[in-house]
């Protein structure tokens, strides 16, 4: 099923849980922000992407139903619009459904402080149910919030556009900023390293960044990272890694092997 982990939590009111939800796994890190180091972490498969198999695969994993101090899940979801911070979350539920007409799932929407922005969402119908149900009153954000939110906050004084992507095996999110405002958050699915190569590129292009000038910054997945950096070089002179946060590190010295968007949701208050 999965990597579990095997510490016995013995006061689990204390501890926090962060779970990402999607695709055919949930990773999942536990860690209390009283002790330092403490970071815990584990991952569980899913025997497909049915809202019934997220039920079995984490009604099945003993971690992930103690009751924790605070729970917070990180969902995944390519149906999502981004808008202005005005926007009520009445309409946001409104547009995003008419941006996405087959797909009659769970609206949520996310706002992000840090962006003046909000995100709109859909999940699988019957999921939100499901989490707040199963959970200590969890707080639920799509998996872009946490990397907006991170990167924002390393784009506040200078004038360079910059762009952010954080690799996986198949999917790629992305982040670009100018004059330290969000321009551009997409998450991208994808079958090989030069396919997401092309969507990074074209966004780059159409949303005017300079190729002499501007960075591109990457972190994830090493591999797609060094599959992905020569590629990206032939056309932007400043391709290179994202500076991983230190502060990450104060939640165990094993929080490089975490998945990123949990790490940078728990360093998001």
């Amino acid at each position: 099923m999965g990597e579990k982990i095997d510490i016995d939590i013995q006061h689990p009111e204390v501890w926090e849980l962060l779970v990402a939800v999607g695709g055919q796994r949930v990773d999942y890190i536990l860690y209390t922000p009283t002790v330092a180091g403490s970071l815990q972490m584990g991952h569980v498969a899913r025997t497909d992407e049915s809202l019934q198999a997220l039920e079995d695969a984490i009604y099945d994993t003993a971690e992930l139903l103690k009751e924790y101090k605070r729970v917070r899940i990180v969902a995944h979801s390519q149906h999502f619009v981004i808008l202005p911070t005005e926007t009520a979350d009445d309409d946001c539920r409104m547009l995003v459904r008419a941006a996405f007409p087959a797909d009659d799932g769970d609206a949520l929407v996310n706002t992000l402080p840090a962006n003046g922005v909000k995100i709109a969402y859909l999940l699988p119908r019957g999921m939100q149910a499901f989490l707040g149900r199963t959970f200590n009153y969890p707080e639920v954000y799509h998996h872009l919030y946490p990397m907006c939110e991170h990167f924002k906050g390393l784009n506040r004084s200078d004038d360079l556009s910059r762009m952010f992507l954080n690799l996986n095996a198949e999917s790629m999110d992305m982040a670009i900023y100018r004059d330290g405002k969000l321009l551009c958050a997409n998450s991208y699915q994808f079958t090989n390293a030069q396919d997401a190569a092309y969507f990074a590129l074209n966004a780059w292009r159409t949303h005017g960044l300079d190729q002499l000038v501007d960075e591109m910054q990457l972190t994830g997945e090493r591999t797609m990272c060094a599959s992905m950096t020569p590629v990206l070089r032939e056309f932007v002179k400043f391709v290179m890694p994202a500076v991983y946060p230190a502060a990450a590190m104060q939640l165990g010295r094993n929080a490089m092997q975490a998945p990123l968007e949990l790490i940078l949701q728990a360093l998001c208050e």
